[in-house]
Order: structure tokens, then sequence, then C-alpha cells
């Protein structure tokens, strides 16, 4: 039985608010870079609010993180997908942020176990 209001979430989220910037992945190769404002960060994602245009829903994006991040995530999961100084992952969710202003937007990273060989070629020549 679900009760409205309850955590349905599986990983716990801590708040972590940071300015990043991002890219998306588009017919093999990656788009300009767009800045963000990480809200929040677990093992298997992030959430963050942009201005810009948000990426398509089902999109791949590769998240550029500053060290400190890049750590992090690396020692809760160690099978991400890491390229160059970012992580890839895939947008599972948009919402309004600021009404009229932004847009939240949800990602779960990518895992190398979940994906082929070709998978990660094309990943890794889509950002070379």
């Amino acid at each position: 039985m679900n009760v409205i209001g309850e955590e349905q979430r599986e990983f716990l989220r801590v708040d972590h608010e940071t300015m990043l910037n991002f890219r998306e992945v588009r017919s093999e190769k990656l788009s300009n870079k767009n800045a963000i404002l990480t809200k929040n960060v677990s093992a298997c994602g992030l959430l963050f609010r942009t201005e810009n245009i948000p990426p398509t829903l089902s999109s791949t994006i590769l998240v550029e993180l500053d060290e400190k991040m890049m750590s992090l995530c690396s020692e809760i999961e160690e099978d991400l997908v890491i390229i160059e100084n970012g992580i890839m992952g895939r947008v599972v969710r948009i919402s309004e942020g600021e009404p009229d202003v932004s847009y939240d937007v949800g990602i779960c990273f990518l895992r190398r176990k979940n994906m082929t060989k070709n998978d990660i070629e094309d990943l890794l020549n889509s950002v070379g």
C-alpha cells in the first residue's frame, strides 16, 4: 500500500548546490555547454536546475563535475560511465523549477554493467 507523500526513492539524496555544466549527446556529438545548479546528488543520480531549455526526456548527457564531486561519486559507485571530467547520465525527469524561469532535471547515472561494448564506444566517440 502506498501512502500519499511517502518517500519512494531507493537512495538517500544529499543536498549539494554547486554550479556545473552539462552537455547533451546529439547525433553522436555533444551540444554546447549549459550552466546548471545542482540541487542534490545520490548514488544513482542527481537533480539540477537550469534556466536554459532543458535536455529532452530520455536523452543522454555528460555532466561535468568538479574534482570533489567526481571523487565522491566514484567512491559511492565504481561502475559509473566516466568520460573526461564528467559522468554520463540519462534524463529521467523534467519539471518546472521556478515558474516561467527554470527547469528541474533529474538524471540517473549510466552504469557500465547495463551497457554493451558498442554503447560505450558510441559514447566515447561522441565526446572524442
